[in-house]
């Protein structure tokens, strides 16, 4: 028989009982991708708004919206202020709760999370006195 060796990452973050729609967490990590179920998944340790450090599985638009907001380089991104979101979804046949996390100024749209554009500086972030928390 052959094993796949399984990486632990620690305790995962649960929606609606460890973070809810509207909470602000901070990105304690620079993250790292491993393997899931279905195919690599990144993983990031985040600060809840308890001030527990867990785990959250950030899926593409998360990255996407944190790239816009915050650099292509994730070690950029620890100590930021995020903001969850949870958006009800049909997922292969179910609607549940999936999360999504992007910068606090950050709207969604018909394209992903979209950054106000006056209130981005030039470097991609906004001024920490701009960040409501």
């Amino acid at each position: 028989m052959i094993y796949k060796k399984k990486v632990s990452v620690g305790q995962f973050a649960k929606k609606d009982v460890d973070y809810k729609n509207g909470d602000m967490v901070t990105i304690a990590n620079e993250g790292k991708q491993v393997e899931g179920e279905w195919g690599m998944r990144d993983v990031f340790l985040v600060k809840l708004a308890s001030g527990e450090e867990k785990n959250v599985t950030f899926n593409q638009t998360t990255m996407n919206g944190l790239i816009d907001a915050f650099g292509k380089d994730s070690k950029d991104w620890v100590g930021k202020g995020v903001k969850i979101h949870l958006i009800t979804q049909n997922v292969s046949g179910k609607f549940i709760k999936v999360t999504y996390i992007a910068h606090p100024q950050a709207e969604l749209t018909e394209t992903g999370f979209v950054l106000p554009s006056t209130e981005v500086h030039p470097d991609g972030d906004i001024a920490p006195e701009d960040i409501p928390f």
